[in-house]
């Protein structure tokens, strides 16, 4: 889907509008991470791990579904007052609101109890279709740069439908039916997946930080060309993603055939980069034509990250997380994210897109890295 979107919108909104965009989704991806709390593993894995009791599913999805709206509501409290109040945010108040609405639907969206019964078929199906009918609208409705916040409310539509359509189908197909939990149930649920939940959310201080430092401190254009390199980059990284993802309750259950899982991620991450290094002429030729001008360069700096990250899927969700060493994977987020982060106030300022990518690319490298070394002497001895 991001590459007939990508191409699209940088044509019609041009690289500045482009950036604004993702400027305000950088933003509100901030407050992402806190909604989903981590459920993505926390949840999949209980879930994962009572397949055959139906009754303790419900009470799962009741819990996960709880907490999510509650996180919603805390994070809506600090959002719109921080949009009311900046000027910069305020001067685009409804491209801030359809962010915000797309991020709190894609909490909402269960993808975790999919995971979790090992029915992906089914969530893709959800999405595909819901997306397939955002980028009909997209095609239909944006016409000019003026129509850019156009972006964020067909994405909100579309995930709000996920998230709707999902909640029916779980109810009429698996007859989980939504109970409300009591609040000491809801706290244990933040307690268990607090580990989780920080390893989760202090990646936005170098990822989000990223954008977020680079549209305070070189505009909107900047932003626009970072943008669009790293969206061709996560390309590459969502087939990591979806194979982590895919294959993490399976290996939950059999924990024996880990190391070849890891052997194959290794291969894969190897694999794609150095394919996105040899074509991002190519690609940038095909997705941009004449406004990709500089785009191939930057796809290239940022390509050593592919490895780096299916890395990262492999020693800490699909393996410290497997043998139960959460603490780990939380240090190691913790510690590099700040770490980049001040880097990151120090270099963006003066390299500008450069120094971007030396703090997205330069954290990630550093967190594969941690990962495998305390993989190698915390975990992999119990696999």
């Amino acid at each position: 889907m991001p590459l007939i979107t990508l191409p699209y919108l940088v044509r019609v909104l041009g690289i500045e509008g482009f950036g604004l965009v993702n400027y305000a989704l950088s933003f509100a991806l901030y407050f992402s991470a806190v909604m989903q709390y981590g459920f993505t593993i926390t949840a999949v894995r209980k879930i994962a791990q009572n397949r055959d009791n139906p009754e303790e599913i419900a009470v799962i999805y009741s819990e996960t579904i709880t907490a999510t709206m509650l996180l919603i509501v805390a994070s809506a409290l600090v959002y719109f007052p921080m949009v009311l109040f900046v000027s910069d945010f305020y001067q685009h108040f409804w491209l801030y609101v359809f962010s915000f609405i797309f991020i709190f639907a894609q909490a909402l969206f269960p993808l975790w109890f999919f995971r979790g019964i090992e029915r992906m078929r089914q969530s893709a199906i959800i999405s595909i279709t819901s997306k397939l009918l955002m980028l009909s609208g997209m095609f239909i409705l944006i016409k000019d740069e003026s129509d850019y916040y156009l972006v964020p409310a067909l994405n909100a539509a579309a995930m709000a439908g996920c998230a709707i359509f999902s909640a029916f189908w779980i109810s009429s197909q698996y007859k989980v039916s939504y109970k409300i939990p009591s609040l000491k149930k809801i706290k244990d649920v933040y307690r268990e997946g607090w580990d989780i939940f920080i390893s989760q959310l202090a990646p936005n201080l170098y990822n989000n930080s990223a954008f977020f430092l680079l549209g305070v401190f070189a505009g909107p254009t900047a932003v626009g060309f970072f943008s669009a390199a790293s969206k061709v980059i996560d390309v590459f990284n969502s087939a990591g993603m979806i194979v982590s993802n895919a294959f993490f309750p399976y290996l939950a259950r059999n924990r024996n055939v880990i190391p070849k899982f890891h052997k194959l991620m290794l291969l894969m991450g190897l694999l794609l980069m150095i394919l996105c290094f040899i074509f991002s002429d190519f690609i940038t030729t095909i997705l941009f034509a004449d406004k990709g001008t500089g785009i191939a360069y930057y796809i290239k700096l940022m390509s050593c990250g592919i490895l780096a990250y299916f890395m990262t899927l492999s020693f800490h969700h699909n393996g410290l997380v497997l043998a139960g060493k959460d603490r780990y994977v939380r240090l190691i987020s913790v510690w590099v994210s700040v770490l980049f982060f001040l880097i990151g106030l120090g270099i963006v300022p003066v390299f500008g897109i450069y120094g971007a990518m030396i703090m997205l690319v330069g954290a990630r490298i550093m967190m594969a890295v941690w990962g495998l070394f305390f993989y190698k002497k915390y975990a992999a001895d119990t696999f």
